[in-house]
């Protein structure tokens, strides 16, 4: 069962700005992982056996599901988190924010306070 895992994180602005925050993250055990990867490659070659009655389609759809198959279960059994939202306040107009991030985004990154639209920056408190 994966669990959440929340760190606290600053919103700076380009002036200096900062505001507290929390990051929340998915952290996958590796059974978790390995029913993901699985599930990837299943659903993969599944959808290689479809392709097998489109013509001329066929020809390039079956390999290239052959292939991705093992490629997306690998990239996914190495992901052992993933990140979810950055909450907090903006140091700019002091609106409470969430942030939806993507699942290989690192910190420090770079975004946009969907309130105002400034420029900020979540990184990890020190």
């Amino acid at each position: 069962m994966p669990s959440s895992e929340i760190t606290p994180v600053q919103f700076r602005d380009n002036n200096g700005k900062a505001a507290d925050g929390k990051l929340y993250t998915t952290v996958y055990a590796s059974g978790d992982r390995m029913r993901r990867a699985l599930l990837r490659l299943f659903l993969s070659w599944g959808l290689a056996g479809v392709s097998l009655f489109i013509p001329l389609a066929h020809f390039v759809l079956v390999p290239g599901f052959l292939i991705a198959g093992p490629v997306l279960a690998v990239m996914v059994y190495r992901g052992t988190q993933a990140r979810d939202r950055a909450e907090g306040e903006c140091p700019v107009c002091g609106e409470r924010i969430s942030i939806k991030l993507e699942a290989g985004d690192e910190i420090p990154k770079w975004t946009y306070c969907p309130a105002c639209n400034a420029a900020l920056q979540i990184t990890e408190s020190n």
